[in-house]
């Protein structure tokens, strides 16, 4: 049963979500006042997370523990509980998160063209190289670096920002909060803030059975 207090705080996330929705409904179009609060009640009401799948041995030993670089993991498929994050930006996002995000090298979006990989660097960051014939360079703004979590995958054989450069945060869809496989289930290590601000979503939210069902 969810605390008095977790569930203070997931209700004003909800409400903070709503209030957002209306405000840029309010300033992004023609619609009327009525419409943008029925568009932000309608936000206000959507549960904060949905169930992804994930395959393959990009995120080892972080996602798909089973998964192998010789069979690339097809075997070996996660459940994951993404929160959802529709206007995702550095003041939700930090270095150390899993992400969901939509490939920039499909740039049609859909289900199937959604990534997992792990935040490694923010705008503002400097990435040093240890190949001296690579120069380092600073994180543009509104951009991030991702990195897959298997240090075994070098490119081509693992693609993330190594092979796409730095990531648009606007193509983030949501952090991955939680894992079910067969035999096996816990809570993805993200950035402490994250975590934190993740803690009411995970307790109102999360449902094994569910989950497993999904």
């Amino acid at each position: 049963m969810i605390s008095k207090a977790w569930s203070l705080r997931y209700a004003l996330m909800r409400a903070q979500l709503g209030l957002e929705e209306t405000v840029t409904h309010l300033t992004s179009s023609t619609g009327s006042l009525s419409d943008a609060i029925a568009k932000g009640l309608e936000v206000y009401r959507k549960e904060l997370t949905k169930t992804i799948f994930f395959t393959g041995a990009a995120m080892v030993p972080t996602l798909n523990s089973k998964a192998t670089t010789s069979n690339s993991g097809d075997s070996a498929v996660d459940r994951l509980l993404m929160r959802c994050m529709p206007r995702a930006s550095l003041r939700s996002i930090f270095s150390g998160d899993v992400v969901a995000f939509n490939s920039p090298l499909a740039p049609g979006g859909g289900d199937e063209n959604i990534m997992v990989r792990r935040v490694a660097a923010v705008e503002g960051d400097e990435l040093i190289t240890d190949d001296p014939a690579d120069a380092s360079f600073t994180i543009p703004e509104g951009r991030c670096w991702v990195l897959a979590d298997n240090e075994e995958l070098k490119p081509p054989d693992v693609i993330d920002s190594r092979t796409f450069g730095p990531l648009p945060v606007e193509n983030i869809v949501g952090r991955i909060v939680y894992y079910v496989r067969p035999n096996d289930h816990g809570v993805v290590e993200n950035s402490k803030p994250a975590m934190a601000a993740d803690a009411a979503v995970l307790e109102a939210e999360l449902d094994l059975e569910k989950l497993r069902e999904s």
